[in-house]
């Protein structure tokens, strides 16, 4: 009888533990855990772009150069009036929780097309957005994500590749 109840309480920890760990771990399509993405070391980005820093990530198996709106100020001014990204690959827009934010094309010159991630770095949607020149964040469409998604990367039209963010082998 006392072994029967050892047994029982065992296989009642490792379901508990299993429970536990599907709840508390994200997976990454095989099944294997993945920790969150972590963006690489920043530096001041090259003028005109001086509010922004800059970093190397790659998506899928590209290595990118890409500008860093990493605070509240730098999001809201993203790609606004920018005609050309010079050396840059895109612009990386990272926030500190999950955020269901959208983007606008407001005073922005460029059509850009956006690739939400999660967390983890996974992508989570992406879509083609047109130039609003002379519009405004509540006259000109905004684009979302068809879920919470924690970075967002502009890029300009027609270069998004598909893939996972990561960082660039040195």
């Amino acid at each position: 009888m006392r072994t029967r109840m050892t047994i029982a309480a065992v296989v009642a920890c490792a379901a508990l533990a299993g429970l536990l760990y599907l709840v508390f771990h994200d997976t990454n399509g095989g099944g294997a855990s993945k920790g969150a993405f972590e963006l690489p070391p920043t530096n001041v980005a090259a003028a005109p772009f001086a509010m922004f820093r800059a970093t190397r990530i790659s998506v899928g198996d590209r290595c990118l150069r890409v500008l860093v709106a990493d605070t509240e100020s730098r999001r809201n001014q993203g790609l606004r009036a920018v005609t050309a990204l010079g050396h840059y690959d895109g612009m990386l827009f990272v926030n500190d929780r999950d955020t269901d934010a959208r983007y606008t094309m407001a005073q922005t010159l460029v059509p850009l097309d956006i690739v939400f991630f999660d967390r983890n770095g996974a992508p989570v949607s992406n879509t083609s957005m047109r130039p609003c020149p002379h519009g405004t964040d509540a006259t000109c469409p905004t684009y979302a994500s068809s879920r919470k998604y924690r970075f967002a990367l502009e890029r300009p039209a027609g270069s998004s590749g598909g893939g996972a963010l990561g960082g660039c082998a040195a």
